[in-house]
C-alpha cells in the first residue's frame, strides 16, 4: 500500500475557505454562535415563548389577475420531511396562459423541514445556473429581499424534439418577525434571537416559480419576462402570504 496523502492535503477544504474570506469567517462565526447557544441552552430553563410561525397558511383563490387551485403535496416531501412540517400550494393562472406555483412549507418542532431549496432541486432534475438575492419593492414601501434561481433541465417535447425547459425559481425564509434570503442569515438569526431574547422562531420558506414559455407556447414569456411576472405576483401576494407582525429583512 503507498501513501499518497501528499497528493490529496488534508488541508485542501481550509485553503479554499481562505481563499474566499468571507466564507470563512462566516463559519468561524456560526460555529462560534451555535457553541455559546448550546451552553446557554445547557444553562437555562426552557423558553418562555412558544415557537411562532410569521407566515398565513391559507393562500387566496384569486389575486390580482390569477386564479388559484390547489395542489396535492407529493408522497415522497410527505415521507421524507418531518412529520409535523405543514403545506400550502396552490397553481395560479390566467386565461392567458400564464401560470405560477406558489407554495409554503413551514417547520414543526423539527427544524430539519427548513433547507436551502438548492439541496433538492438537483435531485427533481433541475440545474440551478445562477442564483443572487433581488430586492421586490412591496406595496406598503417596504423592500422584500428574495432569492432568484435561474434554472434548466432537458426535456423531450411530443415530437420527439429535445428541448431545454428553463424556470425562474423565487424564495425567502419567514420567522416570527422577519424574513431572509439567505440561509446562514436564518440561522444566525434563529441563534441570537433563542439566547437573547428567549424566542424561538418556527421558520418557514415561501416558493414563487414560473417555467419559461418562450418556444413552448405563443407569445410565451422569456426569462425576463417571467421575473417581471413573478414580482408583480409576489407584491401582490405578500399580503396574503406575511402576517402583520414580519418585517422584511435582508
Amino acid at each position: 500500500m503507498t501513501d499518497d496523502s501528499h497528493n490529496n492535503p488534508p488541508s485542501r477544504k481550509f485553503t479554499d475557505l481562505v481563499r474566499e474570506p468571507h466564507a470563512l469567517w462566516r463559519s468561524i462565526l456560526l460555529a462560534a454562535l451555535s457553541a455559546l447557544v448550546a451552553v446557554l441552552c445547557l444553562t437555562s430553563g426552557d423558553l418562555s415563548r412558544s415557537s411562532e410561525d410569521g407566515v398565513k397558511m391559507d393562500m387566496p383563490g384569486i389575486v390580482g389577475g390569477y386564479s388559484g387551485e390547489n395542489q396535492e403535496i407529493s408522497l415522497s416531501e410527505r415521507t421524507i420531511l418531518p412529520m409535523d412540517t405543514e403545506f400550502a400550494r396552490k397553481l395560479y393562472h390566467t386565461f392567458d396562459g400564464d401560470q405560477i406555483n406558489c407554495q409554503i412549507v413551514l417547520s414543526g418542532g423539527e427544524k430539519r423541514s427548513i433547507h436551502r431549496p438548492e439541496i433538492c432541486l438537483p435531485g427533481q432534475g433541475w440545474t440551478v445556473k445562477t442564483s443572487e438575492v433581488v430586492p421586490i419593492e412591496l406595496e406598503n414601501g417596504q423592500t422584500l429581499d428574495v432569492m432568484r434561481l435561474m434554472m434548466s433541465r432537458p426535456i423531450e417535447l411530443s415530437s420527439g424534439e429535445k428541448f431545454e425547459l428553463k424556470s425562474v425559481f423565487i424564495y425567502w425564509f419567514v420567522g416570527k418577525d422577519k424574513t431572509t434570503a439567505r440561509h446562514w442569515r436564518r440561522v444566525l438569526a434563529s441563534s441570537w434571537d433563542r439566547v437573547f431574547h428567549n424566542t424561538q422562531h418556527r421558520w418557514a420558506y415561501i416558493v414563487v416559480s414560473g417555467t419559461v414559455l418562450e418556444g413552448l407556447q405563443a407569445n410565451g414569456k422569456n426569462e425576463a419576462e417571467t421575473f417581471e411576472m413573478l414580482k408583480s405576483f409576489i407584491r401582490d401576494m405578500s399580503p396574503y402570504l406575511l402576517k402583520e407582525t414580519v418585517v422584511p429583512g435582508p
